[in-house]
């Protein structure tokens, strides 16, 4: 049997070609994704359990507030078993490369305490106060910095030049990830990461034959609940984050989804193809089970070809991923080519994609007699498209009440969304015949009689042009909708950026990093600058998991910079109290005059009991984020800004005023830009998420735009004789070949139609199940999807209109072939 299937494939394998490459195309992009993700979690559990090499236990502390000092350090070294106490402070430091930029990933910009029994120097000696540091080696040759070099590191916001004088090697995750390690002596790393005179862990090692869950479980026993204790072997297995692996996981999954179609959709028409074929086999003896026994094992030859090729093409998946996302930005760690996971997950996607595909039109191609088989074809009788169309129906109106639904409980869109879209998919027969309907008068106008037998030959099989139409459809109804939604978002994010405030510069930190305390005073002295404002949050715990969240402003500058309405009372006398906005006096039931009561709460800094009156009850625009002000007076002094607001004196450009901040602070962590800036930045990140989901989905839609070439062919091979008629009856090869473009841009725009509306409505559920985001549809990138498809209707019709055109007259009319 599989030898008849080899036979069969070399036979026909122009017709097998496109189907297989989709197959191939879909086990690339999931290989690639297991290969990457296993990669990058190898190495980051390698460094990690590098790292705790020798730690039997680790101590942190449970919260922000507790403090872990000397006294606890004192203590440990007391517990019976351990050997060795090393008390830790690590925290966030960046290092300024010579070009004036962070080096590496600035998430996993690592500043330690240094200790020579995890880092071993290298080269140079250990740093000795708060002006020295060490590199770890990987991160001194990557910046190109050397023993005695002076350069500069960002630790709290604040810049400062230090020396290095040493170079160490190391293993840890952060570096594994791309990050950067520099290390300070204790009592300095300590004094920047840790609370005053405190440490943020300390490692304990076990005496020789000592348990790690003894030494475990009597620290837990020896210190009070608000300590954490962790062996080393729970540290080293700590699940690493996969997320990553899984978004790439899924759009895999789209693009297989789509091959099934392409599949299917080639297996029947093989089977109409050869049905004199299978008949003949029917009348010499053999059984259904023999013929559909015979499909499925050219399905399972098929899924085999695609494995292979596929996880060779995986390989390069994986290589693109690793430097396109730059995760795995460290150290070399060599890429694992061979998987066991990867390995089983292609086969079982390859193959049980292709056999799932081919099963449906492996039971049609059985179920027909051999009499009926032997004539030139069967299209599917109007009952069971009946059926069809009303199963469609049912599953579309459940899916589109699900989804709407999800607008105020939104875990329902996650099932109301597929029930739609597979809902749309068994309506597409139906769909596709009325869109063609429509279709028929302009383009009988347009091209004249060509234009009528392109619609009608769409109109021939239903199914067959749903189908093809379906695996555009499901590609481009993802685009719409994620477009969509991401328009919606940006949209919003811009306008909030530039009505929350009235400043003419926003000034703000990385992710990960943090203002200090002096940047405010810093920009105050700038030329140009009017007045500034830092934006500082900050939170009144007000009982048991109920917080007031606050933001500390400047009370003579913050009605100048927030476009605020004062409902009651004055912010005037703010720097004695607190205002609220009208919804959050609604929610928390205050008025001017009422005391607000309990810990005073930021970041880094201790709990701070507090008892202000309420001064004023605000209007804001929604753009607005600062629901409740206090004075920054009343804030923690190491309490760090989100915010710098910065009003320009009159006259005073913004741009050149930009442009001279970032000159006189020269810090890099810092972000400064106008207002317009940061609209568009807004605006910018959101294109980038975009770009990258559009990056992924182009293979979906590459799948589908070989769908479309690939029924084209088939379908002309199918019809040699017709086209030979046509030929006779005085058509020209430029007509035949008008009559196939059509039909493919048919074709390719019903999927386009049928995708954006769907993905268009998903799209616009989702944005309104978010509270107080604004729909948006993005015309113009909904164009360019309408472009792209009439293109790859027009690309897809070239080689099967140029073969169908070149077919001699009389070999066409005389092939055996309808």
């Amino acid at each position: 049997m599989f030898r008849r299937a080899f036979r069969s494939i070399l036979a026909h394998k122009a017709r097998f070609l496109l189907p297989t490459l989709g197959v191939v195309l879909g086990v690339a992009f999931v290989v690639g994704s297991l290969l990457y993700g296993d990669s990058v979690t190898t190495s980051v559990e390698r460094a990690q359990a590098r790292a705790q090499a020798g730690v039997a236990v680790e101590v942190t502390p449970s919260t922000i507030d507790t403090s872990l000092g000397d006294d606890v350090v004192r203590q440990l070294r007391t517990v019976p078993g351990v050997a060795q106490v090393r008390p830790i402070a690590d925290g966030y430091a960046f290092l300024v490369g010579k070009d004036g930029a962070i080096v590496g990933q600035p998430e996993r910009a690592g500043g330690v305490s240094y200790d020579p029994g995890r880092y071993p120097l290298s080269a140079g000696q250990a740093p000795t106060g708060p002006d020295q540091i060490a590199l770890d080696r990987f991160t001194a040759e990557r910046a190109g910095y050397q023993v005695g070099d002076q350069v500069r590191v960002i630790v709290n916001g604040a810049v400062r030049p230090v020396e290095v004088t040493g170079v160490f090697a190391a293993d840890d995750a952060r570096l594994a990830g791309g990050g950067t390690l520099v290390a300070f002596d204790l009592k300095s790393a300590g004094a920047q990461f840790a609370r005053p005179g405190g440490y943020t862990a300390v490692d304990l090692v076990a005496a020789p034959g000592v348990s790690q869950d003894a030494i475990a479980t009597s620290v837990r026993a020896e210190l009070p609940p608000e300590f954490v204790a962790e062996t080393g072997a729970s540290l080293n297995s700590a699940p690493s984050d996969s997320k990553l692996t899984d978004i790439l996981l899924l759009f895999a999954a789209v693009a297989l989804f789509v091959a099934i179609f392409l599949v299917a959709n080639m297996f029947t028409m093989l089977a109409a193809a050869r049905a004199r074929e299978n008949a003949l086999l029917r009348a010499v003896g053999a059984s259904r089970r023999y013929v559909l026994r015979s499909v499925l094992a050219e399905a399972a030859v098929l899924g085999l070809i695609a494995t292979v090729f596929g996880y060779l093409l995986g390989i390069g998946v994986a290589v693109v991923l690793n430097r396109g996302f730059s995760v795995v930005n460290g150290p070399d760690v060599p890429l694992q080519v061979f998987s066991a996971g990867a390995m089983a997950a292609a086969l079982g996607v390859g193959v049980g994609v292709t056999m799932i595909a081919a099963y449906v039109p492996a039971r049609r191609a059985a179920a027909i007699p051999p009499i009926a088989a032997l004539r030139s074809g069967l299209p599917p009788t109007a009952k069971s498209l009946r059926r069809r169309n009303i199963i469609g129906v049912v599953v579309f109106l459940l899916g589109a009440m699900t989804t709407a639904a999800g607008i105020e409980t939104q875990d329902l869109m996650y099932l109301g969304a597929p029930l739609l879209m597979l809902g749309l998919i068994v309506l597409t027969p139906w769909l596709g015949l009325g869109l063609t309907k429509l279709l028929r008068g302009p383009l009988t106008r347009i091209s004249g009689m060509r234009g009528t037998l392109a619609v009608e030959n769409t109109r021939r099989n239903p199914r067959r042009t749903a189908a093809t139409a379906a695996t555009l459809m499901i590609g481009l109804s993802v685009c719409a909708a994620v477009t969509v939604m991401i328009a919606s978002v940006a949209a919003k994010d811009a306008k909030d950026t530039g009505a929350g405030d009235n400043a003419d510069i926003h000034v703000t930190a990385i992710p990960f990093s943090d203002l200090s305390s002096g940047t405010t005073a810093d920009l105050a002295k700038v030329p140009g600058v009017q007045a500034v404002s830092p934006l500082t949050p900050l939170s009144i715990k007000l009982g048991e998991r109920r917080f007031l969240n606050l933001t500390a402003v400047d009370p003579s500058s913050a009605k100048d910079f927030l476009p605020l309405t004062v409902k009651a009372g004055s912010l005037d006398r703010l720097a004695d109290g607190i205002a609220v906005s009208t919804a959050t006096a609604q929610q928390y039931g205050l008025k001017v005059g009422s005391e607000v009561s309990g810990p005073l709460q930021s970041v880094g800094a201790a709990d701070q009991p507090v008892s202000l009156p309420v001064v004023a009850v605000y209007d804001a625009p929604e753009s607005v984020d600062q629901k409740a002000l206090i004075s920054t007076r009343l804030a923690p002094k190491t309490a760090s800004p989100q915010t710098i607001l910065v009003k320009a004196a009159p006259g005073q450009d913004p741009v050149a005023l930009r442009k001279q901040i970032q000159q006189t602070l020269a810090n890099p962590v810092l972000t400064v830009q106008t207002r317009a800036e940061a609209a568009d930045a807004a605006s910018g990140q959101a294109q980038e998420f975009l770009d990258i989901l559009y990056a992924l989905l182009s293979v979906s839609v590459l799948i589908g735009a070989l769908g479309v070439v690939n029924t084209m062919t088939m379908s002309t091979m199918e019809r040699v004789r017709e086209i030979g008629l046509l030929r006779a009856v005085g058509l020209g090869r430029r007509q035949v070949g008008s009559v196939l473009r059509w039909e493919s841009v048919i074709t390719a725009m019903l999927g386009a139609v049928l995708g954006l509306v769907a993905g268009c409505a998903l799209g616009a559920m989702g944005v309104l199940s978010q509270k107080g985001v604004p729909l948006a549809v993005p015309w113009a990138q909904l164009g360019v999807f309408v472009l792209v498809t009439l293109a790859i209707g027009v690309l897809a019709s070239l080689w099967p209109a140029r073969t169908a055109a070149r077919t001699p007259i009389l070999t066409a009319i005389h092939t055996d072939t309808e």
